[in-house]
């Protein structure tokens, strides 16, 4: 199994690849590349995604987010994203606000 870190990887490999980001990318234009990816969803609907059929446009929008995310955080220097996710829901799960 691939872990979150190696995919991230590739998710920003790809997205240099693509022009999406730089090397020099700063923080702000990585969040701003989030925001477009929240903008898409918003207007996603429930039909079948164009590029990959058996997912519906919400679905790949939303996938869509996850990768940014990943990307913004490899990009910043993120030492371990998989621990940071599992550290963010462990917290997340004793919070009481």
């Amino acid at each position: 199994m691939i872990t979150l870190n190696k995919l991230a990887v590739k998710c920003r490999e790809i997205a240099l690849q693509r022009h999406k980001i730089t090397r020099d990318s700063s923080h702000k234009g990585l969040a701003i590349g989030i925001s477009m990816e929240w903008r898409e969803l918003i207007n996603a609907s429930d039909d079948p995604s164009k590029h990959i059929s058996d997912y519906s446009e919400r679905e790949e929008e939303a996938a869509d987010i996850i990768i940014a995310a990943m990307t913004y955080l490899q990009s910043i220097g993120c030492k371990d994203i998989e621990q940071l996710i599992k550290d963010k829901i462990s917290f997340n799960e004793k919070r009481t606000d």
